[in-house]
């Protein structure tokens, strides 16, 4: 059967301000959650969540259960066992990061996962739906219960580690047993989703325009290079990957350096804090991803690159040298 919304409106701007009426301006959540230290703090939580889509898609499924997120080529097991390795490498002291955290960072710099991406914020879900002009965009409205089944929603919008869900006030609904498809009949009658449906004429993009930008630029997010990194390390303690899976993730993971500000020296540890690429200056993603390929499936061994390199003093912004190679960049 096809999708059919729940109502249609002739403009952005009245779908808009009907949904900002009916569920935006209702007053937020306020509950007590206990955190990882065992303290129990006070948290605001907005009453409804939205997800905004720019086009006609009869379904709405994670990235990790849609046929098209796969090529045929790729290799499904080799693609798991490093999914398995990089969520248990979020989860170490350095990151302490539960399983459903590690996912999100996983899902919000594209790898696929089995969560489906909202926004408590409803101006945010309307910049993802007029991602273009399109004569046909939606966004989904879904009430947040922190306390009541079948579904999990997991709050990223204090996300320890990845900017991208915190700048995009990101919740990650983690689908329940037997629902795949948020446009299904099942799904919308038991998490209670309505889906609206309106037209992006261009003016409405141009509107949305810097908005869109500001929530997927990567150039300032100090968190964009995390994946790649460790991907580069897994390689080194595993061996290379296949040619064929190496594409796949080049087509997906940001290949954005891994950027440090030196903070400290406690021993033999380094203190840092992370920084987005555009600190370095301009870099060349087309480069980046031509080494990154060497490296996971190529002749070259990164760890070359760190012959005779040593930390900096502090105080000295500085990137990984396996994520960032200048001096191979065409110069003006």
């Amino acid at each position: 059967m096809a999708f059919k919304p729940d109502h249609r409106f002739d403009s952005l701007t009245e779908a808009y301000t009907f949904i900002f009426e009916q569920y935006a301006l209702r007053a937020p959540d306020y509950f007590w959650q206990e955190r990882r230290s065992s303290l129990v703090v006070p948290c605001v939580a907005p009453k409804f969540i939205f997800r905004g889509e720019c086009g006609d898609f009869p379904t709405t499924i994670s990235a990790a259960r849609r046929p098209s997120t796969y090529d045929l080529a790729v290799p499904l097991q080799e693609l798991l066992r490093l999914a398995k390795v990089l969520i248990w490498r979020f989860q170490q002291s350095d990151f302490e990061l539960d399983e459903q955290s590690s996912l999100a960072l996983l899902q919000h710099y594209g790898f696929p996962t089995t969560i489906v991406d909202f926004t408590g914020h409803l101006t945010h879900a309307f910049a993802f739906a007029a991602e273009k002009a399109s004569e046909v965009a939606r966004v989904a409205v879904m009430p947040r219960d922190p306390f009541v089944p079948p579904a999990r929603v997991v709050d990223l919008t204090e996300h320890e580690w990845a900017e991208r869900p915190r700048r995009q006030a990101a919740f990650g609904l983690v689908m329940p047993p037997g629902l795949t498809d948020l446009k299904s009949d099942s799904a919308r009658s038991r998490l209670s989703i309505t889906w609206y449906e309106f037209p992006v004429q261009p003016s409405d993009s141009e509107f949305f325009r810097e908005k869109y930008q500001a929530l997927i630029w990567r150039s300032d997010d100090p968190s964009a290079g995390f994946i790649r990194f460790f991907i580069t390390e897994y390689v080194e303690a595993h061996g290379k990957l296949s040619s064929a899976l190496t594409e796949w993730l080049l087509r997906r993971i940001p290949m954005a350096p891994q950027c440090y500000l030196i903070r400290a020296f406690d021993g033999t540890e380094v203190v840092v804090n992370y920084r987005g690429g555009e600190t370095l200056g301009l870099f060349d993603e087309t480069v980046e991803a031509d080494y990154s390929r060497k490296y996971w499936s190529g002749e070259q061994r990164s760890w070359e690159r760190m012959r005779n390199w040593a930390w900096p003093p502090v105080g000295e912004l500085i990137a990984d040298p396996r994520t960032w190679h200048p001096e191979f960049y065409a110069r003006p």
